[in-house]
C-alpha cells in the first residue's frame, strides 16, 4: 500500500511539471555583425573653400622695398627684385619708423592724393591701420559715420564710427603705412582700388621717397 502511494505521488509530480519551452529545444541565435555601408553612403567631410588668391603686388613694391633697405630699415639682404619673399607686416612696420624719422617731408605731400586715400576709409581692420586711417580722417575733418557706413569692412570692425582727435598736421607714419598695404597687396579681397585712387597711392610713394632723399 506504501509503494503504490508512493507511485501516484510520483506519477502526480511528473504530471505537474510545466512542459519545457520551445525556444529552449533551439540554440540561441546570434546577433549578425553590422556590414559596412557601401562606398557611395559614407559621409564624406564636406569639401572645404579655396583660399582667395593673394593679391598681385604692385610695381611700386620693389621702389618701397629699395628705399627702405638704403635706409637701414629693413634688415638683411636687398629684396626688391623679390618682394613677393617679403613679410607685409615686416615691410608695413619698417614703412612706419621711415615714415616717423621723415615727418617734415609731409608737408610737402599733395592733399588732394591724400585726401582721396583718406576718403577710401581703412585699408585693414587691424587696430593700428584702423586708427592710421582715422587721424588722417581727422585731418581733413572727414566724419567717420561718413565713412563707416559704406565700408565693406563694416561687419568685422570693432572701431565702427569711432571718433580720434584731430592732429594739425599729416602724419606721415600712418600715411606710410596705409599706402605699403596698398603697394603690397595686403588688403581685403572686398575692397576694390580704382585707378584713380592707384594713381594718388602711387604719386603719394614717388614724392616721399624723392623728398626724403
Amino acid at each position: 500500500m506504501a509503494l503504490s502511494a508512493a507511485r501516484r505521488l510520483s506519477s502526480s509530480s511528473a504530471a505537474a511539471a510545466p512542459p519545457p519551452k520551445l525556444s529552449s529545444l533551439f540554440a540561441p541565435r546570434r546577433n549578425p555583425k553590422p556590414r559596412p555601408p557601401p562606398p557611395d553612403s559614407i559621409d564624406e567631410p564636406p569639401p572645404r573653400k579655396p583660399r582667395p588668391r593673394p593679391r598681385p603686388l604692385w610695381e611700386e613694391a620693389a621702389t618701397l622695398l629699395r628705399r627702405l633697405h638704403e635706409g637701414r630699415y629693413l634688415p638683411g639682404p636687398d629684396l626688391s627684385s623679390v618682394p613677393h619673399a617679403c613679410s607685409p607686416d615686416v615691410v608695413k612696420a619698417a614703412a612706419e619708423r621711415f615714415g616717423h624719422d621723415h615727418q617734415v617731408v609731409a608737408k610737402w605731400l599733395s592733399g588732394s592724393d591724400l585726401k582721396k586715400v583718406a576718403l577710401f576709409g581703412c585699408p585693414s581692420v587691424e587696430r593700428r591701420t584702423v586708427f592710421a586711417s582715422k587721424r588722417l580722417r581727422a585731418f581733413f575733418n572727414i566724419q567717420e559715420e561718413k565713412i563707416c557706413s559704406s565700408c565693406k569692412l563694416r561687419s568685422s570692425c570693432k572701431f565702427v564710427n569711432q571718433e580720434v582727435p584731430r592732429h594739425n598736421k599729416v602724419i606721415l607714419s600712418d600715411t606710410m603705412r596705409i599706402i605699403t598695404l596698398f603697394v603690397l597687396g595686403a588688403f581685403p579681397q572686398e575692397l576694390q582700388v580704382t585707378a584713380e585712387l592707384k594713381a594718388s597711392v602711387c604719386k603719394l610713394l614717388k614724392d616721399t621717397i624723392n623728398l626724403s632723399s
